[in-house]
């Protein structure tokens, strides 16, 4: 009997086969973003292991870690930092 998956939350990356992983976007993000991450998931799959979902700065670590892609490394983190970015500051502002 093969067990159901939880859905991907935004932000993470799955590996589904030897070759495959899926990547689920952050609502809000653009079409470019969409592609780049689907370029992304298609290059780097090998990257991320079975067993759980990762965040894409993890991935992105990873990335830059293993195969020396800086530029990948540093998109990746950007674009999880631009939808991330609202959550951080209301960490900063609540320990005033």
């Amino acid at each position: 009997m093969t067990r159901a998956r939880l859905p991907l939350a935004p932000g993470h990356v799955r590996r589904v086969s030897p070759t495959v992983c899926a990547v689920e976007p952050f609502p809000g993000s653009s079409d470019d973003d969409r592609m780049q991450l689907l370029w992304l998931a298609r290059t780097y799959a090998r990257r991320v292991p079975f067993g759980g979902d990762w965040p894409v700065q993890r991935w992105a670590q990873e990335i830059a870690f293993h195969d020396g892609d800086h530029a990948g490394r540093v998109w990746l983190l950007a674009y999880a930092r631009r939808f991330g970015a609202g959550d951080s500051a209301k960490k900063r502002v609540s320990g005033f």
